[in-house]
């Protein structure tokens, strides 16, 4: 087998110990820890891991006998990790990256006991964001988009999920749509990006309720579908709570954008609960969101199915709520956890998924194997990347993430310090420190 890049000398890889699938419930605590460990790696995908001595046995890589062989005996790229900590790239499978303007106006209301209620109702939250974003062309969106993402790539994350969501007609919303997919294509080389068509976020002011929903069905979900021409897969989402949309409502987006294709995911629970969680299982979504006020009933309906519970950490710290998602019951029960970031303008301006493992650990009570299944295996299942990203695994992609740290356990001890070294995407170093 052919090898042209071999990441050597890794203090410590972890990784989900399983090879394959959704892991749920006390599975997510199996991390495979392996020291003095080697990846192999041929174009974009991995084909070993192991020791060193195990996969220099296993594959003579163009020649080389091991892995002290030297640079002119061999054929291939030598990255010496001299010591660190390596994980899959880590995987992001909440954002709403694209927007204008800020809402730093909206921080300080909360440092004042503001409620995000109290604020939506004085003229912020995301109807600020949609008076910023519908003034801005697509070109500068896409330049504010990639410098975000660029910023996450820093971070560690290597796939990333992004929504739509703060236009709320027709023309903006397409507009940010059109952004997103120009992202996807010009960054494909160092983040992959999953699209969700995000117009069911809030009924803009002035707008009749009604009209609104049937507008958004009749014409923005089928303008949408027609935008994404390559055949890859695109997300529609509802933001179904207290004062947005109701479940009848949502269910009825749901079916108009199951019926064209898309797949489907929701914001449930974030607030007070309508039921969304139930139906999301109930349509085969792939991820239910959020999930703080989430019921015993619902938490088991997720064990039963396929739906992944993502679960938004740095909301919950960056509202100064008092209670977070009951992450241990879910997990108890058997469900599959995932982390995001919710990276936005208002109730959460955070974008650095190490922020959020240390959040996990700290308020929702992960282990730090649990954050890194959460982070990579199971955030991948829940924007339909599973199969080709989240592991350290031969004959996924060769995505990487190396920590200037020598174990798990130091990547959220670490709270405010990126200690991300390097980021390899697709088998290419994308970023060095």
């Amino acid at each position: 087998m052919s090898v042209n890049l071999v990441v050597k000398s890794i203090g410590e890889l972890a990784t989900q110990a399983s090879d394959k699938g959704l892991v749920k419930g006390a599975a997510m605590q199996k991390v495979l820890r392996i020291k003095d460990a080697c990846i192999a790696i041929e174009g974009d995908k991995i084909v070993a891991v192991g020791t060193e001595a195990e996969v220099f046995a296993k594959h003579k890589a163009n020649g080389a006998s091991d892995a002290k062989g030297s640079k002119s005996s061999k054929n291939y790229e030598v990255i010496d990790a001299g010591g660190m900590l390596v994980t899959p790239g880590l995987v992001d499978p909440h954002t709403h990256l694209i927007f204008d303007g800020n809402r730093a106006n909206e921080f300080l209301m909360r440092c004042q006991g503001k409620t995000y209620t109290e604020i939506a109702e004085a003229g912020g939250g995301i109807v600020a964001s949609m008076r910023a974003t519908r003034s801005s062309p697509k070109e500068r969106l896409v330049d504010l988009g990639r410098q975000r993402l660029q910023r996450m790539l820093e971070a560690g994350t290597t796939t990333c999920e992004v929504k739509t969501g703060y236009g709320l007609d027709i023309d903006s919303e397409l507009r940010m749509l059109a952004a997103i997919l120009e992202l996807k294509h010009s960054c494909a080389s160092f983040v992959d990006i999953v699209p969700t068509f995000m117009p069911a976020h809030a009924i803009p002011p002035g707008e009749d309720r009604q009209h609104y929903i049937d507008h958004l069905i009749s014409d923005m979900l089928p303008a949408a579908s027609s935008m994404v021409t390559d055949g890859s897969q695109i997300y529609a989402d509802v933001f179904c709570d207290r004062g947005y949309f109701t479940l009848e409502e949502t269910s009825r987006i749901f079916a108009a954008a199951s019926a064209l294709g898309f797949k489907l995911k929701v914001h449930s629970d974030e607030f007070v609960n309508l039921g969304a969680t139930k139906l999301a299982t109930t349509v085969g979504a792939d991820s239910a969101d959020h999930l703080l006020n989430v019921s015993d009933d619902e938490i088991e309906a997720m064990a039963q199915s396929n739906t992944v519970a993502v679960l938004l950490p740095g909301t919950s710290f960056y509202l100064n709520l008092h209670e977070h998602a009951r992450a241990r019951t879910m997990i108890a029960s058997g469900v599959a956890v995932a982390l995001g970031s919710d990276f936005n303008p208002g109730s959460c301006h955070i974008f650095s998924l190490p922020l959020i493992w240390g959040l996990a650990c700290l308020h929702l009570k992960l282990t730090v194997e649990e954050a890194l299944t959460a982070l990579t295996v199971n955030s991948a299942y829940a924007i339909g990347m599973g199969e080709k990203v989240g592991r350290l695994s031969p004959g996924y992609q060769a995505d990487i993430t190396m920590w200037n740290v020598g174990s798990l356990e130091e990547v959220p001890y670490n709270l405010g310090w990126n200690s991300v070294a390097q980021v390899i995407k697709k088998g290419q170093s994308v970023v060095k420190s």
